[in-house]
């Protein structure tokens, strides 16, 4: 993208694809070990994102090391032909803060995961610090625009200014 955003613009690109789709990879980190889980998530207010699940190591993980990433894209084509976000912020999951799980409930699209799982299900809030955007699909321009702080940062790909 040759044309840097405004933030306010910026930001309703990434809820509008974040809309547009339902599932990412959550990507967590404990004792020094990553880990990446298919999810399905959903927005709440401002940007902050949910994820319902039965459980799982991600949710030991993030007790321990609340920053994650989660990821969100189109089918991978090719390496210039791509458009998708990654979320970076720190997670917050119902064991900690049950209010989790309540905000989960009120923005909450799909009641049939309540009713298959019941009283099993828990919670995962994330807030975003940092927003990646990028949009290849397209011009095969892979020029991310960043949103941080209310800011909006450019980054070149530095392998496609190599050749």
């Amino acid at each position: 993208m040759d044309r840097k955003m405004a933030p306010l613009e910026l930001r309703q690109h990434i809820i509008e694809f974040l809309r547009e789709h339902k599932s990412a990879s959550l990507a967590t980190c404990k004792d020094g070990i990553a880990r990446c889980s298919p999810v399905q998530y959903f927005l709440g207010e401002e940007m902050d994102l949910y994820i319902l699940s039965a459980g799982g190591e991600k949710f030991k993980a993030i007790q321990q090391n609340p920053n994650v990433c989660l990821l969100v894209n189109t089918e991978y084509i090719n390496y210039k032909r791509i458009k998708g976000i990654q979320v970076f912020g720190q997670a917050t999951i119902c064991a900690q803060d049950r209010r989790v799980y309540e905000e989960a409930m009120k923005y909450n699209p799909d009641n049939e995961i309540v009713t298959f799982k019941g009283n099993q299900l828990k919670a995962i809030k994330i807030v975003p610090t940092e927003v990646v955007y990028l949009d290849a699909l397209e011009s095969g321009d892979r020029t991310k625009q960043i949103l941080r702080h209310e800011e909006v940062i450019l980054q070149q790909d530095d392998l496609l200014m190599m050749h």
